[in-house]
């Protein structure tokens, strides 16, 4: 991995956000780029200046802004790894970060979770499911006020695909520098069979992909996938809950926002990493039938 993006919208109640991104990046050696993205403001005094002039000031102000607040927030962390700054005059959130994104080739995106707190309700909306559609590296979803405490477990939800196998080869690049357990879950749904017969065929393709020894196993039947994720989430206590974007976004959707930040109440919020399977698929369709590794990687 060698290019993070992390998207803010300078409040310094997020600042926990940046501390999170700045020190992964560090972790995994990457750059990081920090992105703002702003719509102007309308202005009443164009009689006075001309509009031109106004929009290249205020574009000038938020650059500044979005210096000063790294800085601040930054200022005992800053070591010789700089962050690259980028300021995006652009009406939608989402399709300004997805500029930056195709410019830097990033890596991996991370954004904050909902708040009804910014001013310009920057991240009111479901900025991460607008992201999860037009993005095709991973993305990374921080709760807020989460405090980064390194990676020790990681746990990746499994539905034995394809797809799954490239995602879970680049997660082992994000936490082989931790030294980090990769726990992989299964959750029967109530009319799936042999999944037993399935596990094993993953297990199997699984060992001969990747040699990396951090990585344990569990399928186990609940109520639901969701309440099954959940008991997971609860009894392993990981960093970091990794998913695969499949052909239903309601259900991430479902499960993240609705299930572990209000039902839940916080009380199990941790960072959702997303990994989007059509992304995984275009870049299948451009690597030679033997080659086993990401390209984004």
């Amino acid at each position: 991995m060698k290019t993070i993006l992390y998207a803010t919208d300078c409040d310094p109640k997020k600042a926990t956000a940046l501390r999170y991104a700045y020190r992964i990046s560090t972790i995994l050696k990457a750059e990081l780029h920090v992105v703002h993205v702003y719509d102007l403001m309308p202005f009443t005094t164009a009689a006075v200046r001309s509009r031109s002039i106004l929009e290249r000031n205020y574009f000038k102000d938020r650059h500044i802004s979005l210096f000063n607040y790294c800085r601040e927030q930054l200022k005992y962390e800053l070591g010789s790894q700089k962050p690259f700054f980028h300021v995006v005059r652009n009406s939608s959130v989402t399709r300004g970060i997805a500029e930056v994104v195709r410019k830097i080739n990033a890596d991996l995106v991370l954004v904050g979770i909902k708040s009804p707190n910014t001013l310009r309700g920057v991240f009111t909306g479901n900025i991460g499911n607008d992201l999860m559609g037009v993005l095709e590296c991973p993305l990374l979803i921080l709760p807020e006020d989460f405090d980064y405490h390194g990676l020790s477990t990681l746990l990746y939800a499994t539905d034995f695909e394809e797809t799954d196998f490239y995602a879970i080869e680049s997660l082992v690049a994000f936490a082989e520098p931790y030294g980090a357990l990769i726990k992989i879950i299964h959750v029967p749904r109530a009319k799936e069979l042999n999944f037993e017969r399935k596990a094993r065929w993953f297990k199997q393709t699984l060992a001969q992909r990747i040699a990396y020894p951090e990585i344990v196993f569990s399928a186990e039947r609940a109520e639901d996938v969701e309440s099954g994720i959940l008991d997971h989430v609860s009894k392993d206590m990981p960093e970091m809950l990794v998913m695969m974007e499949r052909e239903h976004p309601s259900f991430l959707d479902r499960f993240f926002y609705r299930d572990m930040v209000k039902t839940m109440e916080g009380e199990i919020s941790i960072p959702l990493l997303v990994f989007n399977k059509k992304g995984i698929q275009a870049k299948l369709t451009e690597e030679p039938t033997d080659s086993l590794r990401m390209q984004w990687v």
